[in-house]
């Protein structure tokens, strides 16, 4: 098979690999699609402790079963399926208490076991035992099936920050980019938010995030996001806050701007290298707002998001900007990396 494998930083090369031996408990998938996610770009650029390499590398994916391991229940041969990237220890007890996101082990997809980035992929029996491994019917493309990985952690987003569907209210995003852009469209399509404000200082991702439904846009180049989204809100802040964007001054403006018992989910990494923000913890209290994180999702997220998918409830159909053949992948990255696309989908076979 044709795999892209990482070989260290800026260092992927398409190369032919065998076909992965299917053993008891797994499934040996055909990918049909796995997308471009941020993360996936860092990796290329910057590494991660969490990887041996070489390794394939790619965590939102669908394809369709092509073999069965012994003792798997309930997955047959043609099952179009889609996956996630965290993939549960079972035993740890988060993994107990419905956190798997949170796992102690921390495996996932593309990491510790190899990704989508190729036409073969074996999911570990942990994976098809505790998942997240879905269903899907065949009325679904593949391309939108494989962005259910990343649409669970954004629900995972929006449950951290404790919104709950027609809470009302304004949520402010910083960064248009695929996440920020899906954030927007759950807001919008399933929250029930009065108000989505989207942080933005690309005229092209701004331009996007108009286009699917976002009230206002504010460049933080030429404007002050805080003052701006203060007189949006008649001085009010926002209730939901997210920081889909690696900079460190979105941190300290989103804590500026969140209203009395608002939430700031700090949603994107940062780099190492940036620094700790400071903040004055009377603003908090006296506002009774909340400082929260989010990383990845569950298994029952992940479900959770394929189904609203699925379902129409969320059209994820407009975020997807390009599809691109396998053996063009690199093509697919600096795309991705332009800074001016939503999501590039590497598909292996013909769609």
């Amino acid at each position: 098979m044709q795999a892209a494998v990482l070989y260290g930083a800026n260092d992927l090369r398409l190369e032919e690999r065998p076909v992965p031996m299917v053993k008891p408990g797994s499934i040996l998938l055909r990918v049909k699609a796995c997308a471009i996610c941020g993360s996936d770009l860092r990796i290329l650029r910057d590494g991660s402790p969490r990887i041996t390499k070489p390794r394939i590398i790619g965590h939102e994916v669908s394809g369709e079963i092509v073999e069965v391991g012994s003792s798997v229940e309930g997955y047959s041969i043609g099952d179009r399926v889609s996956t996630g990237a965290d993939v549960p220890c079972g035993n740890c007890v988060h993994c107990l208490s419905g956190r798997a996101n949170c796992c102690d082990t921390n495996y996932a997809i593309g990491y510790q076991f190899d990704g989508g980035y190729a036409d073969y992929i074996l999911l570990d029996p942990l994976v098809v035992k505790y998942g997240p491994l879905s269903k899907f019917d065949a009325k679904l493309s593949w391309p939108e099936a494989a962005l259910a990985e990343p649409l669970a952690c954004c629900l995972n987003g929006y449950e951290r920050a404790l919104y709950v569907e027609n809470s009302g209210g304004t949520v402010v995003i910083f960064g248009a980019g695929p996440i920020g852009l899906m954030l927007l469209i759950l807001g919008k399509q399933l929250y029930g938010a009065e108000q989505v404000i989207m942080i933005e200082p690309s005229q092209v991702r701004r331009n996007l995030a108009v286009s699917l439904g976002a009230d206002c846009v504010i460049d933080p180049v030429a404007e002050d996001a805080v003052a701006n989204v203060m007189s949006l809100t008649n001085g009010q802040g926002a209730q939901a806050i997210f920081t889909a964007c690696p900079a460190v001054e979105t941190h300290i403006q989103a804590i500026e701007m969140v209203a009395k018992r608002g939430v700031v989910n700090l949603f994107g990494g940062l780099p190492k290298s940036e620094p700790p923000i400071t903040l004055t913890s009377n603003f908090l209290h006296y506002r009774e707002a909340y400082v929260t994180g989010s990383h990845g999702s569950t298994p029952q997220q992940h479900a959770k998001a394929l189904g609203l998918i699925e379902s129409g409830i969320v059209n994820v159909k407009p975020l997807i900007t390009k599809t691109i053949a396998l053996d063009s992948i690199h093509e697919g990255i600096t795309l991705a990396s332009s800074g001016t696309t939503a999501k590039i989908v590497i598909c292996p076979v013909n769609l």
